[in-house]
């Protein structure tokens, strides 16, 4: 393995030094400014910055054209995808993932790594990262907003893509997209199915000090067991051209995942001396099934260019039932078995009503209103009972039932102008929350009800048809959900403890952003210098509430503060390689006074990932991307560094209509997440791993009738836990 990764780097060394880059060049050499679009196209991807964000059209792109949306978002530069499925934007995993500009139940909670992977890439037409948002964008998430626009197929007749995967480890996926065009009514479906078989490894050590005496009490919790997810993901949707100004569409997804989850855990306890005080192992066997559904209808009317009436309507659900048997087994002190189960119930639903209005004003500036209307509703249902001489009893004091009503009023308005190379947009939304949680059980109210402005400001200076400025701000939100405000315990053992905080007061996070864009020939160069000011910030926060039992919980804390450098490189060196180069440095300051911590911890922390595309004849093309993430810190201590490396090769047929693909994941076995806590009172290691090395077989074929080049598959790597 060490010759192969030496004689990899010996030959992309080799490609760097004495690949030429073709003398190619943008498709329209009359750019225009920045209020408009600013094209930068290569061989095999596109990238459009506007002034409030950026474009990547990954229909354009040789890695995009199959697989899932997942994969796509590995390969779009800022966006990282961890050992658990979960997204973030530099560095951030609180972002807001939208769906065609709207907010989406499938986008949210536990399932969103899942469908992530369901949606097939064929279907994507471009994914916006939009950093600092306008005031026309909810202004929810810290780090930003990734948008992801479906296609709208208009070709006649019928044509599709059917999508297959085996993988080691009994892990198979299949999708199947369909789109029919008889004339003014365009209808689209898919059908994904996952089967996988996923085993975990969690270790967490912790050492618990008494700040009295300064005797330790050594804990190691070493857990692990196997899962087996079936995942069914249906989507459906009419598009109708009913004239040539007013259009209407409908469409509606179901996404449904069941599984058995065997766990068993090893719990150890030493005292001072290290000598066992207690030993028992905890098996849990949980079935576990989630449901998500949505519809949604959206009406357009065209006045004229740019002159517009939309209105739209989205209705979804959310369902969670987890069943767990628990069986314990006391070795030292030995006691007879005992046996306990706990069901835990989450319903939640979503309307969304929003009206905008566009209109332009004159050649060179425009406007945009709109009103949004959201109401949430969460219910959580706990309860738990133990067997008690083969009888089943009721344990009212973990038993218990959460209710969370949230409704958000906004109005928004936005205008846009250019003058000369100078373009501004400036916007600003109010918006109106009446929130309250319900206590059932203890028939108590905690109401939480605010108002808020939000101004967001663009601008940009166009200096030639190579280079850009912009500078931009905006004054974002993050709202806590209804499972961090659920005071209610969740019991996972004995001796662990998770729990809610009604009274979480949301983050407000202040954004400022310099950026400075340089195209050339096949080059694309983008920088970003960015502030992130972050009042109240949420942290979890970890610790003990007696001598044995540790209790998991959020809260606010003072202040955070991150600034950043981020670089973007895509060059096509060669016709056959293509380098994506992706960077970011950040400085992170955290201010927990308020929480009995230091006043400020600060540290520098930076990621960095690495795409190559080789095309070593016309069908075969291999590819390596690898990914490190430096050591990063937390409000009581920070996470290790990570790394992984995946390669893969992909043969088209039959004129790019078919595609065989082979990937590997995790290459050289190095994928795992490790959190360290630091405090007077609790020293602790936590390491999450997997069976990582997961290798994929898969045909991808295209069917029916296309005006175009069919585009080739996407490599798809595997890096769930």
């Amino acid at each position: 393995m060490k010759s192969f990764v030496i004689l990899f780097i010996g030959l992309f060394q080799t490609l760097v030094l004495f690949g030429q880059a073709p003398q190619t060049s943008l498709e329209d050499d009359s750019l225009s400014f920045y209020l408009n679009e600013l094209v930068v196209t290569g061989r095999k991807s596109t990238y459009v910055t506007k002034i409030d964000k950026k474009i990547f059209n990954v229909g354009e792109d040789l890695m995009s054209s199959s697989g899932s949306v997942s994969d796509l978002l590995e390969n779009i530069p800022s966006v990282q995808v961890d050992i658990d499925g979960n997204v973030s934007l530099r560095g951030s995993e609180n972002v807001q993932i939208l769906i065609n500009g709207k907010v989406s139940s499938l986008m949210g909670g536990a399932t969103r790594a899942t469908v992530l992977q369901q949606i097939p890439a064929q279907t994507i037409e471009r994914i916006e990262v939009i950093t600092n948002p306008s005031a026309k964008y909810k202004p929810d998430g810290t780090s930003g907003i990734i948008n992801i626009v479906l296609k709208k197929e208009r070709r006649p007749g019928v044509n599709g893509v059917i999508a297959a995967n085996a993988g080691n480890y009994d892990r198979y996926n299949s999708t199947l997209s369909l789109n029919y065009n008889p004339g003014k009514i365009n209808f689209s479906g898919s059908y994904g199915i996952r089967y996988d078989n996923r085993y975990r490894f969690t270790y967490n050590n912790r050492i618990k000090t008494d700040t009295i005496s300064g005797e330790n009490t050594y804990i190691d919790q070493n857990t692990s067991g196997p899962a087996r997810p079936l995942d069914h993901l249906l989507r459906g949707g009419m598009d109708w051209k009913m004239s040539k100004k007013d259009n209407f569409q409908v469409s509606g997804a179901y996404t449904n995942m069941s599984f058995i989850r065997t766990e068993n855990t090893i719990n150890l306890y030493r005292d001072n001396n290290k000598d066992v005080t207690n030993e028992y192992s905890r098996l849990r066997i949980a079935d576990e099934c989630e449901t998500e559904s949505e519809i949604s209808a959206a009406y357009e009317h065209k006045f004229g260019e740019e002159h517009s009436l939309t209105v739209d309507y989205m209705y979804s659900a959310a369902k969670e039932l987890e069943d767990n048997q628990y069986t314990n087994n006391y070795f030292f002190p030995v006691s007879p078995e005992t046996k306990d189960k706990t069901r835990i119930w989450q319903d939640e639903t979503k309307h969304l009503i929003r009206a905008d209005y566009a209109r332009p004003l004159g050649e060179d500036a425009k406007s945009d209103f709109g009103t949004e209307i959201e109401l949430n509703r969460d219910n959580f249902d706990y309860r738990a009972d133990n067997k008690l001489d083969n009888v089943w009893i009721p344990d009212t004091e973990k038993t218990n039932h959460f209710k969370f009503d949230e409704n958000i009023y906004a109005l928004y308005a936005t205008y846009e102008a250019e003058f000369g190379k100078f373009g501004v947009m400036g916007g600003i939304r109010g918006e109106l929350v009446r929130a309250q949680s319900r206590l059932i059980y203890t028939d108590s109210v905690i109401p939480n009800n605010y108002a808020n402005i939000f101004p967001t400001l663009h601008t940009a200076y166009h200096i030639n048809e190579k280079h850009e400025l912009q500078l931009n701000y905006s004054l974002r939100i993050n709202r806590p959900e209804g499972d961090d405000l659920n005071p209610f315990p969740e019991y996972k053992d004995p001796f662990n403890v998770k729990s809610g905080n009604p009274n979480l007061q949301p983050e407000k996070i202040h954004s400022f952003e310099f950026g400075y864009l340089l195209k050339s020939n096949s080059t694309t160069f983008l920088t970003t210098v960015y502030h992130r000011q972050i009042l109240n910030r949420m942290t979890e926060i970890t610790k003990y509430v007696n001598d044995s039992v540790l209790w998991t919980t959020k809260e606010n804390m003072s202040s955070s503060q991150s600034s950043g450098l981020e670089f973007i490189l895509n060059s096509t060196v060669s016709k056959w390689l293509t380098l994506n180069l992706n960077s970011n440095i950040y400085y992170n300051v955290i201010d927990a006074s308020e929480l009995g911590f230091s006043k400020n911890k600060s540290a520098v922390a930076w990621n960095v990932s690495l795409n190559g595309n080789f095309n070593i004849t016309k069908n075969l093309m291999t590819q390596v991307n690898t990914r490190y993430t430096a050591k990063s810190l937390t409000p009581q201590g920070y996470r290790e560094p990570s790394y992984i490396l995946n390669a893969g090769a992909r043969y088209s047929l039959f004129h790019n209509k078919a595609s065989i693909l082979f990937t590997v994941s995790d290459l050289l076995n190095t994928y795992s997440s490790v959190t360290k806590v630091d405090t007077p009172e609790l020293k602790a290691r936590m390491e999450r791993k997997r069976a990582s090395q997961i290798f994929y077989i898969g045909f991808t074929c295209n069917f029916g009738n296309s005006q175009k080049k069919q585009k080739e598959a996407a490599l798809k790597y595997d890096e769930q836990l």
